[in-house]
């Protein structure tokens, strides 16, 4: 992420990105329409996506130096879900987990949450698509019990106040049952992340195999 200006960031791609920027412009924009807290998009290349710049920590950093305000950040986590969940995506959108009719992030996170100052905004769209809400909901579930890629301070801040003190609120805000059936294809979504260490693909197989029992 770069800085272009006071109001505006670049987000660049060293490589063409797999899929379209344009339908991850089109997704937050979509979004932003229903009134969904997310950068305003500028313009859109093959590798570049410009949109406006939010100030403020991330939630995780919030986090780290706020650890008693945990369960309200969990409930702030689960709102920001519950919301994205009411907006209808497009028929013609991927679906690469779970066959549904909504738009789902697929990693939202505390790391993906800057708390600005007129309240949480929701970036990195780049895996956002269609899909079931339970099956993004377990995907962030699965986050958050076996550690965010590449962010060793989110991973040592759940081992010293304990996983469940953040996750247990936030799966509160849900139907369990409902989460947790998607708690399998979320594991092995991950699973197939080439960016996950082999530590993490170890705590993600003993989640999906504690929870079967």
């Amino acid at each position: 992420m770069y800085e272009l200006d006071a109001t505006r960031v670049l987000r660049r791609y060293r490589t063409i990105p797999y899929r379209s920027m344009q339908v991850e412009a089109d997704i937050m924009e979509r979004a932003r329409a229903n009134d969904y807290p997310v950068p305003r998009v500028h313009e859109v290349t093959q590798t570049d996506l410009v949109m406006d710049r939010v100030d403020g920590p991330t939630m995780l950093e919030e986090m780290t130096s706020h650890p008693w305000r945990l369960r309200k950040y969990a409930r702030t986590l689960a709102s920001l879900h519950h919301r994205l969940h009411d907006i209808p995506a497009p028929e013609e959108l991927e679906a690469p987990l779970g066959d549904g009719a909504v738009i789902v992030h697929l990693d939202l996170h505390p790391l993906n949450v800057i708390m600005g100052p007129d309240g949480p905004v929701v970036i990195d769209w780049s895996n956002a698509a269609r899909g079931d809400s339970n099956a993004d909901v377990a995907l962030t579930y699965v986050l958050l019990m076996a550690g965010t890629p590449d962010e060793g301070v989110f991973q040592k801040l759940m081992a010293k106040v304990g996983r469940s003190l953040f996750a247990r609120p936030f799966l509160a805000r849900f139907v369990r049952k409902d989460v947790m059936a998607h708690l399998d294809p979320a594991a092995a979504y991950k699973l197939a992340d080439r960016n996950m260490s082999e530590a993490e693909q170890r705590a993600i197989r003993r989640l999906a195999a504690t929870t079967r029992r």
